[in-house]
């Protein structure tokens, strides 16, 4: 039979306002999109994705527009797209992927094969923590002439995700299934690792956008060949914005030339630059930072000021060496089934971008979205048949 070539993409957080930005909204629209064209022109038989294609379970109808849009290629080439649920968009009942079905743009994977060439596919989509123990992972057996069975998932498995950011051994799942896997394609880890385990090809994809400060992979995607049963993978890099990720230590007496004297040994040109104060606290504030960033041609500036701070010694948190703290609190995050306004004043609060910077102003700036969420919360109480979801958008400064 001929070649099966596959496009494994994951983890594109559509809608995602990195740093309260909409320059970076669209970084990870503009990204997905390179993804897909990677697809077409490399005339692949089908794109999986394992899971977290949109940000939140409550994306913005313009965000799940443009996506449907960027699908728009793969129908015009009949190259199907297949996915599953990830932790970020999970939903109580309907998915997001489900509209999208229905629109003949994309196919929910699940237990039952789906094949494409010689390869059977199967999905599981994130599976809540407090169910992991006595979730179902028996899978339809495949066809008797099918060569090469892959599982698609988003889950933290140890290995290849290590140490505290793992979740559960991917042993467990081996010995759950019902089938032998040639492949376990693997969502939720921004890192593009893998290993062997029981003659199974286990990996992450990464994701097709740096996610977080410590991600220093670009946008990153996974071609896929399987001939005559023999699965091979090719890492393929997209085109993405540049980072710049650096700290300005501060002197007692140092000012404003000091930041500037930093920048001019730095190219911000377009990039995002996400910078840490160190050292003395001084005239020079954070948002004169900021703007400094900008005026150096920065197209997205986020400051942490830890100056004046007591520090302490982290090399013992496994966690940072992978996805960092902001990622694994935002993973437990996703996990939890707070509403999307809870999440959203989350991140707003703990990445500081578009926040006023006194404490009375912050809390009159979140207080409407809260209230809105507040009378939701009392209306699906007094009408418990109705499945009621409430779209928040809280637009910061850039």
């Amino acid at each position: 039979m001929p070649e099966t070539r596959l496009l494994h993409i994951s983890d594109t957080h559509l809608g995602k306002r990195q740093y309260g930005s909409d320059v970076r909204r669209d970084d990870f629209a503009d990204s997905f999109e390179r993804a897909i064209k990677l697809a077409v022109d490399r005339n692949v038989d089908a794109v999986i994705h394992t899971g977290d294609l949109f940000d939140d379970p409550v994306p913005s109808l313009p965000t799940v527009m443009r996506c449907a849009d960027a699908l728009e290629p793969l129908e015009e080439r009949n190259i199907p797209f297949y996915g599953i649920v990830g932790n970020h968009e999970r939903k109580n009942n309907d998915q997001w992927l489900d509209l999208l079905r229905r629109t003949n743009a994309v196919t929910r994977l699940d237990r039952a094969s789906t094949v494409v060439g010689d390869v059977a596919l199967y999905g599981i989509d994130a599976v809540r923590p407090s169910v992991w123990d006595t979730a179902d992972f028996d899978l339809e057996a495949p066809p008797e002439d099918i060569q090469c069975s892959i599982l698609c998932m988003h889950e933290l498995l140890e290995p290849p995700a290590e140490g505290i950011v793992a979740d559960h051994p991917v042993e467990d799942v081996l010995e759950r299934v019902n089938i032998d896997l040639d492949g376990l394609a693997l969502g939720d880890l921004h890192q593009p690792k893998s290993t062997h385990v029981d003659g199974t090809d286990v990996w992450y994809a990464s994701s097709t956008e740096r996610c977080a400060k410590d991600q220093e992979e670009t946008g990153l995607v996974q071609l896929l060949e399987i001939e005559d049963g023999d699965l091979t993978r090719r890492q393929l890099e997209l085109e993405t914005r540049p980072w710049a990720v650096f700290h300005i230590a501060f002197g007692e007496n140092d000012s404003a030339s000091h930041v500037q004297d930093v920048f001019d040994r730095r190219d911000l040109n377009n990039a995002v630059a996400k910078i840490e104060l160190t050292g003395e606290r001084g005239a020079v504030t954070a948002n004169e930072v900021i703007r400094m960033a900008r005026d150096a041609g920065a197209a997205v500036v986020s400051v942490d000021d830890n100056r004046g701070r007591v520090d302490i010694d982290v090399d013992s948190i496994e966690a940072m060496s992978l996805q960092g703290l902001d990622g694994a609190i935002e993973e437990r995050l996703a996990d939890e089934d707070f509403s999307a306004v809870a999440l959203d004043v989350d991140g707003r609060v703990r990445e500081g971008e578009g926040l006023n910077d006194s404490v009375s102003g912050a809390a009159n700036d979140l207080e409407p979205a809260l209230r809105d969420a507040q009378q939701a919360a009392f209306d699906e109480v007094e009408t418990p048949d109705e499945d009621i979801d409430v779209p928040v958008t809280m637009e910061g400064d850039e």
